[in-house]
């Protein structure tokens, strides 16, 4: 798993367990809150995909969603969960609307070709192979005690339908990371997932769910009849562990994906991931521009001279001087917004040059010293306290709850 996944991991038990609570107990729901809001800040796919199952988990509830008291609870948790991260979504829709970035295009992050690449084999879930970069096997441990379900499924007095809808929930998780799942009839907005073998994560959490019911089931209602079930699990267990059931020797190290380097200094932000996905279009457009660029102001249109520049990180300031006609400059930041342009304390309009970079526009005869700073826009600024006050008030009503 990447590092957004692997934080995802912690806070989906926590949207279930808040939905449980919700639906069928009477304790309190807030680990809804907290894992929804722990899940968008962490990774957006994984939110996504989250939301599918919780809402299927929704509709086997459907009889305790009706509940007015229910409905209630729910309406104030995705209240609190949209202000608290409004901080996150406010400025990524006002950047969607801003210009036009790669990873909005179609087939930017995945197409039918490349997805149908990262479907997995049968066996790769069981083996992995020698020269394979990735481990995708779902572990001895996990099978066996996932068998002990031949045990538990009868014998279920309470949870039924949570244990049936985790049970079925993992195993279609684990179809949707495989080429056998009919992925080529589905839409192609669902190539969003990039890789099935993300699904893994899923299956991996419902999974986890079932192996704790067995084992407590199997604790409470162990008989005779039980030994010859356990006893041949262990010994596929055992063969496994022997080498009947074979494992490659060693799994690769995953490589690091190279990125061109877009400013000269390397402990500078670098915009956009290995495919770039997140650059603007114009700027994706222009990659080669982008390496080869010399890191300081350019003179777009027109004559003028600069000089007495300084740049470090997201701060630049530069004196200039125009003569009988105005000059169009392009910065050395890639166009998102939040920077803010002065000259001499009087704030500058900006735009999108052809190359995807910061542009702006001296008119002629203006003398004096160019300032760039990255404050952020109003409504990013704004929503921060948006989040902050909902936070503080979230925290009151969980107090109070509890």
């Amino acid at each position: 798993m990447r590092y957004g996944e692997c934080f995802a991991f912690v806070f989906i038990p926590m949207v279930f367990l808040g939905l449980y609570n919700l639906l069928n107990t009477e304790k309190n729901h807030y680990h809804l809150i907290f894992g929804t809001c722990g899940l968008i800040l962490s990774h957006n796919l994984s939110t996504l995909l989250t939301a599918i199952f919780a809402f299927l988990y929704c509709i086997i509830n459907g009889k305790n969603l009706v509940r007015t008291q229910v409905k209630k609870g729910l309406a104030i948790d995705l209240l609190f969960i949209l202000l608290i991260t409004s901080f996150f979504w406010m400025p990524l829709l006002e950047t969607k609307f801003y210009t036009n970035y790669r990873v909005y295009e179609e087939n930017a992050m995945a197409n039918q070709e490349s997805f149908l690449e990262a479907t997995l084999e049968l066996k790769d879930l069981f083996i992995t192979k020698k020269d394979s970069l990735f481990l995708f096997e779902i572990g001895l441990p996990v099978i066996c005690m996932l068998m002990f379900s031949i045990i538990t499924w009868k014998n279920r007095e309470e949870n039924k339908k949570e244990y049936r809808f985790f049970l079925g929930a993992g195993i279609l998780s684990l179809w949707m990371a495989t080429k056998y799942f009919p992925w080529k009839i589905l839409p192609d907005a669902c190539y969003i997932i990039q890789f099935p073998w993300r699904m893994l994560l899923f299956s991996t959490f419902f999974f986890a769910i079932i192996v704790s019911i067995n084992m407590t089931t199997i604790i409470k209602n162990f008989c005779r009849k039980d030994v010859l079930i356990i006893g041949v699990i262990a010994m596929i267990y055992i063969s496994a562990q022997y080498g009947i059931i074979q494992h490659s020797e060693k799994v690769q190290d995953i490589k690091e994906v190279p990125i061109r380097s877009v400013t000269e200094d390397n402990t500078e932000w670098i915009p956009g991931m290995g495919r770039l996905e997140y650059l603007p279009t114009r700027a994706y457009n222009h990659s080669a521009y982008i390496a080869n660029r010399e890191n300081k102001l350019i003179i777009l249109e027109g004559t003028g001279e600069i000089y007495e520049e300084t740049k470090k990180g997201n701060q630049m300031t530069a004196k200039i001087a125009t003569k009988d006609e105005k000059i169009k400059l392009e910065l050395p930041y890639i166009y998102y917004p939040g920077y803010t342009v002065k000259l001499d304390g009087i704030t500058v309009e900006t735009y999108e040059t052809e190359n995807g970079f910061l542009g702006c526009q001296i008119e002629k005869n203006e003398n004096g010293e160019i300032q760039v700073d990255y404050t952020g826009t109003s409504l990013m600024n704004f929503s921060k306290i948006i989040a902050g006050i909902a936070w503080i008030v979230c925290m009151i009503y969980v107090w109070k709850k509890r």
